[in-house]
């Protein structure tokens, strides 16, 4: 076989090789800002409601319910580590926030606090521009799944502004809405649900302070 033959069958290889590329970039590129699209009509969302569930590498499982209403905000963080169980809640009632920690031989509370943990909402595939997206879309892997009963896209090895996710990092986002529903990544899993325009103004009552002894401001 000629040298010019053999260049001709390797340019050939070479640009079908191109082409496969471009297909399996673009369609996950469709993908990708399609799932986005969709997540963006929950991201502005002002009366929500979210639950995580993250099991970590030592086996302890940490549940998270966070509740956002207009300017309220509470969230309920328990850990529970063999079988022992630490509590932390934190109320935002628009003009203080107050945090209860709730552990097996105390009870304390601290009022006028500094910080809350505000829970938006994100699907671990956001980006900054759509070049972001395309460029992130070469590298991922992006295939139809069932998670929970429900039609998902597993996607692994996406790069996102949102998440630091590595080359081994799972996202299972629900095709309908653009939701994030389970991520592993390391060794833990985190399992996410949501509600939408249904949280009530009874859940933003704080405990009894009376129960708790007050921590004072540093």
């Amino acid at each position: 076989m000629s040298k010019k033959k053999i260049l001709k069958i390797i340019g050939i290889v070479l640009l079908v090789i191109i082409i496969i590329f471009l297909i399996y970039t673009i369609r996950n590129y469709i993908i990708i800002s399609n799932l986005q699209n969709k997540m963006s009509n929950y991201s502005n969302s002002t009366n929500y409601y979210t639950k995580s569930v993250t099991t970590e590498s030592d086996a302890s499982v940490v549940t998270m319910k966070y509740y956002k209403k207009n300017n309220k905000e509470v969230v309920f963080i328990e850990r529970n580590l063999n079988g022992e169980i630490s509590k932390i809640s934190m109320y935002n009632n628009g003009e203080r926030k107050d945090t209860f920690w709730d552990n097996k031989d105390s009870k304390v509370a601290k009022l006028n606090s500094d910080g809350l943990m505000a829970v938006n909402i994100y699907n671990g595939i956001e980006t900054d521009n759509k070049w972001q997206t395309f460029l992130g879309g070469m590298l991922a892997s992006i295939k139809s799944t069932n998670c929970d009963g429900k039609e998902c896209y597993r996607i692994k090895g996406f790069l996102s502004t949102t998440l630091l996710n590595t080359k081994e990092s799972e996202v299972y986002i629900e095709k309908d809405t653009g939701l994030y529903l389970k991520r592993i990544d390391e060794g833990i899993t985190s399992e996410r649900e949501y509600e939408f325009d249904n949280v009530d103004d009874s859940i933003f009552v704080e405990p009894d302070i009376s129960q708790y002894t007050l921590k004072e401001n540093e």
